[in-house]
């Protein structure tokens, strides 16, 4: 009973530490972006829309993802403004770059930057110096 009872315990231990570390990767705030931290995605964007927590939704043409600026319209965006610039446009969005439980392809839909034109539009990126 006793040796059943070490593994049973050690067995939990190993799995509580695993969801312990899925649970804090997964909801691990997103702070100092770094260059390293992003992927780049390219595509047309389709709509431009107001989320809640004043974020700013981005559809891209024939992608799944949903992509977003956190606080985007506290950071001085508007919609209107970014659906004349950016609808049928092509734009470059660098998106976190992370594994979640919830992003297995790890692209999070958190956009530190967004450029079209060859313009940045809105970036987060502490770019090294």
């Amino acid at each position: 009973m006793k040796k059943t009872g070490r593994i049973f315990f050690s067995i939990s231990s190993v799995l509580f530490i695993i969801f312990m570390w899925v649970a804090i990767q997964t909801f691990k705030p997103i702070r100092d972006v770094q260059p390293d931290d992003v992927i780049e995605i390219t595509g047309f964007v389709t709509k431009v829309e107001e989320k809640s927590g004043f974020d700013i939704a981005i559809t891209l043409e024939n992608d799944d993802h949903y992509y977003y600026i956190n606080r985007g319209l506290e950071q001085g965006l508007t919609i209107q403004q970014l659906q004349e610039e950016l609808i049928g446009k092509k734009v470059t969005l660098y998106s976190i770059h992370r594994w979640t439980i919830f992003t297995r392809d790890k692209i999070m839909g958190h956009v530190s930057k967004l450029v079209v034109d060859d313009r940045v539009i809105f970036n987060e990126i502490q770019e090294e110096e």
